[in-house]
């Protein structure tokens, strides 16, 4: 187990009861982003499969797709219009287009911290699908232009090294790198990354859990830490959050966190 892992795991200790979490919602005043009379939240969940298949490596991986599956079910189950996209569907040109409007989202894909030519400097990202074995890259530039500062609530980010502290992704989607434990309230909104190189089977192990426990109304944070718990094939994963740990991770103008212990 990392330090860092046992740092996360010890916020459990000293989790409020309910009654002050309610309380924290009435002096925060309600969410921070988002229209207070939307009906729909939008969210897309993207997965590289191409890449993890021939002729792109030589086996089949099974893990992306069923991560898919249970991101769009996840998604759904906390109250978002989610959307998944694979393939060929799954463009650079896909994922600028649908963040303007995004709550939430997911991906899966390669990720690094890439050189941007242009700049002269590098950036987080994320590989798109593009239906090949080219696949072109999403920095986080990208998304931030497009966002214009305005928040993505729910974001999970897949992928290699988007979790490490010099990451750029989550000020792109207007989540700044603060973490906000139990007796705080920083909004509804939570950026989770993988640090350094994480492996499929690992991922979907974390994710398994992580999914499951915010349908059953656990919160974002508790969700984390219970899929921290797994038992992982690599000794070397971990993973990493920034956002409000009470918050539920639901849809809607108000949060609600009916079981945030």
């Amino acid at each position: 187990m990392s330090d860092a892992r046992a740092r996360r795991r010890r916020w459990r200790s000293w989790i409020p009861p309910l009654i002050g979490i309610v309380g924290l919602f009435a002096v925060a005043g309600g969410p921070a982003v988002g229209p207070s009379l939307a009906t729909t939240y939008q969210a897309t969940a993207d997965s590289n499969e191409t890449a993890f298949e021939p002729p792109c490596i030589g086996y089949d991986d099974p893990h992306p797709e069923r991560m898919l599956a249970m991101a769009t079910s996840g998604l759904a189950a906390l109250g978002y219009d989610v959307k998944g996209y694979k393939g060929a569907l799954f463009t650079r040109a896909h994922v600028l287009s649908r963040t303007v409007g995004d709550y939430s989202y997911y991906v899966h894909s390669h990720g690094d911290y890439y050189w941007h030519p242009g700049d002269q400097r590098r950036y987080s990202g994320f590989r798109e699908d593009s239906g090949d074995c080219v696949q072109g890259i999403v920095y986080s530039k990208d998304i931030k232009d497009r966002r214009a500062g305005r928040t993505t609530n729910l974001v999970i980010v897949s992928t290699c090294f988007n979790g490490d502290p010099n990451t750029t992704l989550p000020a792109a989607f207007g989540i700044p790198k603060i973490k906000a434990g139990q007796l705080d309230w920083n909004g509804p909104r939570f950026y989770l990354g993988y640090l350094g190189e994480a492996f499929d089977n690992d991922e979907e192990a974390f994710e398994v859990t992580f999914w499951d426990a915010l349908k059953k109304g656990k919160g974002v944070g508790a969700a984390f830490d219970l899929a921290m718990l797994g038992d992982f094939t690599h000794a070397s994963f971990d993973a990493d959050w920034w956002g409000t740990y009470i918050w539920s991770g639901r849809a809607g103008p108000v949060p609600t966190c009916p079981r945030c212990s």
